[in-house]
């Protein structure tokens, strides 16, 4: 939208303060058990650079011990290596103005209205992100049974996805159903206990088929690591988003959902300040000559699930969530994608 004028706000004889509009999509999935955020993460995020690397030592639980031989040294000398994550660096910025009549007539304050609502836009607009960094690493914004550096966690891989490209009337095989989130979550093998304090992602019409087919198994509270009141499934909190959805290549449409364990993605954030020339800077600024005021929301963030690499190359300063998801753009460094903390399948509904 542009500037707000007049055309653009209600002009009522008495003006009741207060009253806006709600939300279609809400942004919780940030503040979720899924989100680590350090303050090394955060000076990673102030520093320089498109991308920045996040190096961590591989496992080695897996190593196996021998028998122990008198006067004779352990035949195997194990010992450790390092891995390298790598995090695309993210630049945004969203500008709003008003015209100061705009405000007069109406009786109202829409700067003010706007900045009340931004820390809600930006979580959300984070949200988007991140739903297209997981559709780059598994595949899961295009075709079925396509390639992805996680689809070995996708249910079906790359041979057997359950949903129909022509999904206008699917069948119930192509539908969400209690055992596919269960074949869903044994994917992440060891680590499904991690999904207590993580999250089920899903779209709406997603959530609905499994409340009518599986109503006992959705609760309600407010857990004592969240300061808001949740719906779980199964034990998982549950957040929705009318984004995981797109057309099917023939009819209906396909959705598609995801498990994520606690703690699976860092993200880290820039500081905001006043300056303007900063790149991560909250700034009111004016155009005295025209009566308007414009607000710049600058940040530099970054977002990374674990175990995976970053490699592509944006065609601008930072990478678009059109280049977030995009496959090719995204490698595995993990020794196996089950030891990153997500899942992914898809169905018709």
């Amino acid at each position: 939208m542009a500037i707000a004028t007049l055309a653009d706000l209600f002009t009522p004889d008495i003006w009741i303060p207060g009253m806006r509009e709600r939300q279609a999509t809400r942004p919780a999935l940030m503040n979720s058990g899924i989100v680590t955020t350090t303050p090394e993460f955060n000076t990673l995020a102030a520093g320089g650079g498109i991308s920045v690397n996040v190096p961590f030592y591989k496992d080695i639980t897996a190593q196996v011990d021998e028998i122990q031989v008198e006067d004779t040294a352990p035949t195997t000398i194990n010992g450790i290596t390092t891995g390298l994550q790598v995090a695309p660096m993210l630049n945004r910025v969203t500008k709003n103005a008003a015209t100061a009549l705009s405000g007069g007539v109406s009786g109202t304050d829409p700067v003010a209205e706007m900045i009340d609502q931004l820390a809600d836009r930006r979580l959300k607009q984070r949200q988007t992100t991140i739903i297209n960094i997981l559709r780059g690493l598994f595949g899961s914004g295009g075709a079925r049974n396509g390639a992805g550096c996680l689809s070995g966690v996708r249910l079906g891989g790359t041979t057997a996805e359950r949903f129909d490209e022509a999904g206008e009337t699917p069948s119930d095989d192509n539908l969400i159903s209690p055992d596919m989130f269960i074949d869903a979550k044994t994917l992440l093998g060891e680590l499904e206990d991690l999904l207590v304090g993580g999250a089920f992602l899903c779209h709406p019409n997603v959530k609905a088929r499994l409340e009518k087919l599986d109503a006992l198994n959705f609760k309600t509270g407010v857990p004592s690591d969240l300061p808001f009141k949740i719906t779980t499934y199964r034990g998982v909190p549950l957040f929705t988003s009318s984004a995981l959805v797109r057309a099917g290549t023939t009819s209906g449409y396909v959705y598609d959902s995801y498990l994520i364990s606690r703690g699976a993605i860092a993200y880290g954030e820039k500081p905001q300040n006043n300056v303007i020339g900063e790149v991560s800077s909250l700034v009111l600024d004016g155009d005295a000559d025209k009566n308007n005021q414009f607000i710049y929301d600058r940040t530099r963030f970054l977002a990374l699930l674990s175990g995976t690499k970053w490699g592509g190359s944006p065609a601008g300063q930072s990478a678009t969530n059109a280049e977030l998801a995009t496959v090719g753009n995204w490698t595995l460094v993990f020794t196996s994608a089950d030891r990153c903390g997500a899942v992914c399948f898809r169905t018709n509904g």
